[in-house]
């Protein structure tokens, strides 16, 4: 059975854009108003369909359980689109955190307009984002 050219090029278009998919994405958070949080994030999209995820943060309150999140498709860093939660973690006594983790493919570099946010544990006001490039 021979393919129409059409459906070649199709085919062909296909493999390349699968090739060429993002895997990997990784953003500099920094400190929105006062909170004085900055970092960096960084993700790749595993073979087995997991996100591996590793986030340096500083500049938090020592003890304090904070919380990160991908927005997905979000009109701007923090904001709009779909939600997910990266990890809740406590700061350390020299107010660092440092996450490693496999987290859910929700917890993805490759949507257009994402960004990671940080935030006080249970509040949804954004202390640190960071577009991920």
């Amino acid at each position: 059975m021979r393919l129409s050219p059409v459906l070649t090029v199709l085919a062909v278009l296909l493999v390349a854009s699968v090739a060429l998919a993002k895997t990997t994405g990784s953003a500099n958070i920094t400190s929105l108003g006062s909170s004085g949080i900055s970092g960096t994030a960084d993700f790749a999209i595993t073979g087995n369909g997991v996100v591996k995820v590793h986030e340096s943060l500083s500049g938090l309150t020592p003890g304090v359980q904070y919380q990160s999140f991908v927005y997905s498709n979000s009109t701007s860093c923090g904001s709009g689109g779909t939600r997910a939660l990266i990890q809740t973690f406590t700061a350390n006594a020299a107010g660092k955190a440092n996450l490693n983790l496999l987290a859910p493919l929700q917890v993805s570099p490759v949507d257009a307009f994402s960004s990671v946010s940080v935030q006080l544990a249970g509040d949804p006001a954004i202390l640190a984002c960071g577009e991920i490039q």
